[in-house]
Parts: structure tokens; C-alpha cells; sequence
């Protein structure tokens, strides 16, 4: 199948489900009677996000385990399109051009189904948004969905707990010995040295666990956003019996 014709085929699928997409939309536009009952978050800004990025609209409707599966499938696909059509491009095989095109396929079926899940999930009123509320029985942000955007892309966590420099600091370790694995692995293939083997599997062990430590750190810096002031006095004047109360809101 070529490229033109997977294209037709994409387009048709998402064709397909324009009674829902529409449908979904006029839900947008309900009373606010009915919005009251039932707060979503926004369907095009969830649906424009899995557009770019399989499983980005999932993280913001909250299904963070969907959106880390919609995620590493992509990756995976889209990286067997990339090594198959770079060894059809060197030695011509057609087993690998067959291979390319049954990946390609694969990740144009699970990029449909990736934004029929936004617009099905919004149609069902099941993305509910992060309260994002400083005195409720939650942390301001989500934690699990700042551990999946870690899992996606190491520091995006961080990032959006608005860590900054931590998220440079975790971006810039894991990408270190990220490159440190592919530079000796690459001398190990091409020189045969033990040596450089055993530093790409030291540096393997470093990457696996700067890479799950930077997932804990968002997942605890979530929990720990602006705790310091959800810890405050508040004070109330009661005219009634001219008294003056303190009192202490902790939130956890």
C-alpha cells in the first residue's frame, strides 16, 4: 500500500467518526445548568494534543495509563518504520519494505484510534480536569500526570510542576547518559572491545535509574506544589460579638 493510499485511509477513518466529533462539539455548547452538573475539560484542545502527540489529549482528560500506552506504541511503530526503511534504503530487501508498510499501517490504525478515544471519552463525560484547587482533599496538581509526562519525555514532569531548572536538570541528565549508552555501544559494534561494552551496560544502569528517579520527583514535587500556602492563618471578623478568630487550614 502506498503512502497516498495510507493517507485516504487515515482521513477516511477520522471521516467516519464525524458524527461523534460533531456531536461531542455541541456538547461544548450545553447550558451552563448542565456544565454545572458535569465539568469536562475542552474537547479541541485534548484533540489537537493527540493530534501532535499520541496520547498527549489523554494525559489532560486525566486517563494517564491510556495516554502511556497510546504513547509507547506510536514510539514503537513509528521507530520499526524508521529502521526498516533505512536498511530497505541500504541493501534493497523487500522483506523490509513489506515490514515498513505493515508498521505504518500499524501506527495509522492506532492514531485513529487515539483521537476517537479523546472524542469518546469527552462524548461520555468521562475526561474530567485536575481541580487544580488549593483547599480541596487533592494536591493542586495531578500526580500521576506528572509522572506519565515524565515517562514521556524526562523533565516535561517537572516542567509541569513548574520546576524549571529541575526539568533542564532532568532533561539534561537523562539525555547525558542517553548519549553515553549510544557512543559506546556504537565503539563496541565497531571495535569489539569488552571494555566499552562493559561501560555501556554501567551506563545503561545509570540511565534506567536517572530515568525513574526523575518520575519520582515529579510524582513527589506534584504532591508538594504550593504546599507552603494551602499551610496558612486565616482570619475572620465577627461583627455580632466583636471577637476576632485564628485559626490554621492544612489541606494533604
Amino acid at each position: 500500500m502506498s503512502y497516498y493510499k495510507l493517507t485516504l485511509y487515515i482521513v477516511f477513518i477520522i471521516f467516519l467518526n464525524l458524527p461523534v466529533l460533531i456531536q461531542a462539539q455541541e456538547t461544548d455548547t450545553t447550558t451552563t445548568e448542565n456544565l454545572m452538573d458535569s465539568v469536562q475539560t475542552s474537547l479541541w484542545p485534548a484533540l489537537i494534543r493527540s493530534a501532535i502527540i499520541p496520547g498527549w489529549g489523554q494525559i489532560e482528560q486525566e486517563h494517564t495509563g491510556r495516554a502511556f500506552i497510546f504513547y509507547t506504541l506510536g514510539l514503537n511503530f513509528i521507530y520499526n518504520v524508521a529502521y526498516n526503511y533505512r536498511w530497505y534504503q541500504k541493501t534493497n530487501d523487500y522483506n523490509n519494505k513489506v515490514k515498513m508498510r505493515r508498521y505504518a499501517m500499524f501506527f495509522l490504525q492506532l492514531y485513529s484510534i487515539n483521537l476517537i478515544d479523546v472524542i469518546e471519552s469527552h462524548r461520555t463525560g468521562d475526561d474530567k480536569p485536575w481541580p487544580n484547587d488549593m483547599f480541596s482533599n487533592q494536591p493542586i496538581k495531578s500526580p500521576w500526570g506528572a509522572v506519565t509526562r515524565s515517562a514521556m519525555l524526562p523533565g516535561w514532569g517537572q516542567c509541569y510542576n513548574e520546576s524549571y531548572i529541575k526539568s533542564v536538570a532532568a532533561f539534561g541528565s537523562f539525555f547525558y547518559f542517553a548519549s553515553r549508552v549510544y557512543d559506546y555501544g556504537k565503539e563496541y559494534r565497531r571495535t569489539g572491545d569488552v571494555e566499552m561494552r562493559d561501560k555501556r551496560v554501567l551506563h545503561s544502569w545509570y540511565l534506567g535509574l536517572t530515568y525513574f528517579l526523575i518520575m519520582v520527583d515529579s510524582y513527589v514535587d506534584a504532591y508538594l506544589y504550593r504546599f507552603e500556602e494551602t499551610v496558612q492563618l486565616t482570619y475572620e471578623y465577627l461583627p455580632e460579638d466583636r471577637t476576632v478568630t485564628l485559626g490554621v487550614r492544612i489541606a494533604f
